[in-house]
């Protein structure tokens, strides 16, 4: 299905909710909660903020995500983080957000940017910039389950790829996770640069990757495909 805009045509068969509709309203479409939430949050950063490729945020905003009344009630929920490399985000995300959501913290993953030839796009020890990003992973277990699931425990893992060349355009999570969700899971991800079959999403720039210029036609099929590879080449576990 396409949605006509302003700003031209978008590939939207997902639902997506853009930001000025306040998150918390999301529960009315899932009164049982979702069992997955991505977040992809704009991090402050200066090169960011000189390039204007988004808007960054106060880190402390994002306390005013209602993240406990998003997640199921029924049974363990995953909640999982993008954060830039600054040590301070990752201790914030652990020591302060997690413990107001009633999160645990479980592991982290590393996204490993690759070039086409199989290498790290720049060295594991450049001073400057890191060729990967930090994925943190926590769960929510509530009072009410019963059984807790054989799949509750997630081990650590390095994903890599070759990045697409759209900025913060991250690599999909939807089949990674599966393993550590329960059977036809309620998904949902919060800052969306993109839709995921399936998922719920939520943000200013939701439909980023949606507009029909990131999408190509391809021959004897009525559908389109995206011009860019969105799969991850490799998963080192």
């Amino acid at each position: 299905m396409d949605t006509l805009t302003d700003h031209g045509k978008y590939k939207t068969d997902r639902v997506f909710f853009i930001s000025f509709i306040d998150v918390q309203y999301i529960t009315a479409i899932n009164i049982e909660g979702f069992d997955c939430i991505v977040m992809d949050p704009p991090w402050p950063n200066k090169s960011v903020h000189r390039s204007s490729h988004y808007e960054t945020q106060d880190i402390y905003d994002f306390f005013k995500i209602p993240l406990p009344s998003l997640l199921s009630e029924e049974h363990p929920s995953l909640v999982a983080v993008w954060v830039t490399n600054r040590p301070k985000y990752r201790r914030f995300v652990i020591d302060k957000l997690f413990k107001a959501w009633g999160v645990t913290w479980v592991t982290d993953w590393y996204w490993l940017k690759l070039t086409t030839k199989g290498e790290p796009v720049m060295p594991l020890d450049s001073p400057h910039r890191k060729p990967y990003e930090q994925l943190i992973i926590g769960r929510r277990i509530p009072e009410s389950t019963g059984e807790i699931p054989s799949n509750i425990n997630i081990p650590p893992r390095i994903l890599a790829s070759v990045p697409s060349n759209r900025h913060s355009r991250k690599p999909p999570l939807d089949s990674i996770l599966a393993p550590y969700l329960p059977n036809k899971p309620k998904c949902l991800e919060l800052f969306a640069r993109c839709l995921t079959p399936g998922w719920t999403s939520w943000g200013n720039e939701c439909l980023k990757f949606q507009h029909q210029h990131y999408f190509t036609s391809t021959p004897n099929h009525n559908e389109s495909s995206e011009t860019e590879p969105s799969r991850l080449a490799s998963d080192i576990k």
